[in-house]
């Protein structure tokens, strides 16, 4: 809850204090779901079990780039959580429960692997992992909660701090929302592209050698 304004001696001033507060809280809750938000689409690459069978390496490098982006997800929610961002905690239950529950319901609806014809990432066993992982989220989530750990500060009391606390909110967002809407700007290359530099971009496997895109 916001607590009210200081007593500052110009009733303009107060308002836009009041002002600037309410912004503090915006920019707090958009800089915890960033992180949040690609957290999640992270654990839909590493959960939901897919056919690797004809992939390079098994997928285990798009693998190590999603458990990547996970990683620095966790250390951006952890960093919100020490930093008493409002929502912080709530985002990390949220970060808990999805893979959680994301997990149990592919370790019971586990696709078959025909026989042994198919190779599927995540294993069977490897999504206990994840749900182990959830579990620990919100275990500890619900334990800040019910022990009243890691409450979002009070409203500042000085221009200083608030703009402190504003100037990190804006950092955190803008770490994970700048590399967001570039990776969804990024579209797929195409077949055999190579940039005007004559760089190639992607691995050419088609039966024709000429076949070739230029890409921008």
């Amino acid at each position: 809850m916001l607590a009210p304004a200081p007593s500052l001696p110009n009733p303009l001033v107060r308002r836009l204090f009041t002002l600037w507060t309410w912004f503090y809280h915006l920019l707090s809750w958009i800089a915890v779901a960033a992180p949040l938000s690609l957290m999640l689409f992270a654990d839909l690459q590493l959960i939901v079990p897919r056919d690797v069978s004809g992939t390079l390496f098994g997928g285990a490098m798009g693998f190590q780039l999603f458990l990547g982006l996970w990683i620095v997800c966790a250390l951006g929610l952890t960093l919100a959580l020490l930093t008493r961002m409002p929502g912080a905690r709530l985002a990390w239950l949220v970060a808990g429960l999805v893979p959680l529950l994301l997990g149990a319901w592919w370790r019971i609806n586990y696709p078959d692997d025909a026989d042994g014809n198919l190779i599927f990432s995540p294993q069977a066993w490897e999504l206990d992992y994840a749900m182990a992982i959830g579990c620990g989220f919100v275990a500890s989530g619900l334990y800040w909660y019910r022990h009243g750990r890691l409450k979002p500060r009070p409203a500042a009391s000085s221009a200083d701090v608030l703009f402190l606390r504003t100037v990190g909110a804006l950092i955190l967002a803008g770490v994970f929302i700048l590399p967001a809407l570039s990776f969804i700007k990024e579209q797929t290359l195409p077949h055999c592209a190579f940039n005007k530099a004559g760089q190639q971009l992607s691995v050419c496997l088609g039966d024709d050698p000429d076949e070739r895109v230029i890409v921008d």
